[in-house]
């Protein structure tokens, strides 16, 4: 099986998989509809709006103006990832990797992580390349946890921001790990795990880069009948 060497990697967990209390629980986002009195909320969110969804949750998670209720809160986080709500599928990631009031589930943790690491988050990338380092809600697999610290470790994508200590934090732990995993690996298994990330990345961000400009065009003279008048 790929990345089946039996040495065990001394992998730290990077932010967003480090087991906390319920108390530590990351405080609540706030959206535009943070404000929005608890009916409208509700109304809005029974009409399928992802981001009341995920706002609805949010009050229900951390006990906003509702009393708390995790059972509710899981209800309309999952209602919210699943129509997209990047926000929604990194609490609950998060929530059921550490078992914040709720049994830990780490398969539901992992395929939550791997939705937004799709997509380009880094935190959740990094996340999912843990789970498989650890073996956490699926097989461990080294090869899968290269390829995903690999892609982390670039984080070269449209609308990344520069200049951010966090992020330059993260990097560096990308890169660390990756070359942590990568001594554990045989060479082919590396070169498998690298080509891996390259096709990821190439599929997900090359067209964006390599799409060709506008071309320009001439304005030429109207072009003229016999006669010397300009045709229409």
């Amino acid at each position: 099986m790929p990345g089946s060497s039996a040495k065990n990697p001394s992998t730290d967990n990077p932010e967003g998989t480090q087991k906390k209390t319920p108390e530590q629980e990351a405080p609540p986002k706030k959206t535009e509809y943070d404000k929005l009195p608890l009916p409208q909320l509700i109304a809005k969110a029974n009409a399928q709006n992802p981001i009341a969804q995920f706002e609805l949750a949010s009050r229900f998670n951390y006990g906003r103006g509702v009393p708390r209720n995790t059972n509710e809160a899981l209800i309309w986080l999952r209602r919210s990832a699943t129509a997209g709500n990047a926000d929604a599928a990194r609490l609950l990631a998060v929530k059921l990797f550490n078992g914040y009031d709720v049994p830990a589930d780490h398969p539901e943790a992992l395929y939550w992580a791997k939705q937004i690491a799709e997509k380009g988050d880094l935190p959740a990338q990094l996340m999912v390349a843990n789970m498989y380092a650890n073996g956490e809600g699926t097989p461990r697999d080294l090869v899968q946890s290269y390829k995903w610290f690999a892609i982390a470790a670039v984080a070269e994508r449209p609308g990344a921001k520069k200049d951010d200590p966090q992020r330059d934090d993260l990097l560096k732990t990308a890169a660390e790990q990756r070359d942590k995993i990568g001594s554990l690996l045989t060479e082919s298994e590396e070169r498998d795990a690298q080509n891996m990330a390259s096709d990821w990345w190439l599929g997900k961000y090359a067209p964006q880069k390599a799409a060709p400009a506008k071309a320009k065009t001439k304005k030429g003279k109207p072009r003229k009948k016999p006669g010397g008048k300009p045709a229409i």
